[in-house]
């Protein structure tokens, strides 16, 4: 969805924060110019942020995935390709943080797969286990509003793919 079309009312994905919906397009000023914002609401924090709209895109801020989308999201958790895990946790951290920042649900699937397998084979840091819970968050809740479904069949279609 191009952001011309971003309208009142329009479910949205604001990377590393999620589901929100457009609230309002208004016009503000800051130090002396005057810009448009979209203004979201957050569907899991229920804080409101305002992105504005010529720079939207850069931020990230896109459209909810496609219905058509979702299996591939469900293959990446499946099957995708793990790269090799960066010993450091340091730079592992920062490096799926980016990822995430991307706004791609892809990319935020292939973050948590990595750290699904991480957990599973030496246990995450307290900051990974954060990632990998807001990770999670990301994509049940993207998954359920693309599908039109509740959360928690999301989350069992999430927890299939990964016992694959």
């Amino acid at each position: 969805m191009s952001l011309a079309q971003f309208k009142v009312g329009t479910k949205v994905v604001y990377p590393s924060h999620g589901l929100g919906t457009i609230e309002k397009i208004e016009k503000l000023k800051f130090a002396g110019m005057a810009d448009a914002f979209y203004i979201i609401r957050l569907r899991k924090s229920g804080m409101t942020i305002m992105a504005p709209t010529r720079t939207a895109d850069s931020l990230g801020l896109r459209g909810v995935i496609a219905k058509r989308d979702v299996p591939k999201i469900l293959s990446i958790l499946e099957n995708g390709i793990l790269e090799e895990v960066e010993p450091n946790w340091n730079k592992r951290q920062k490096r799926f943080l980016e990822m995430i920042k991307t706004g791609a649900l892809s990319d935020v699937a292939h973050v948590y797969r990595a750290l699904f397998k991480l957990k599973g084979s030496k246990g995450l840091s307290f900051v990974e286990q954060q990632v990998f819970d807001n990770a999670y968050e990301l994509i049940v809740s993207e998954i359920a509003e693309a599908k039109g479904i509740c959360k928690d069949k999301a989350a069992l279609m999430v927890g299939k793919a990964l016992s694959n």
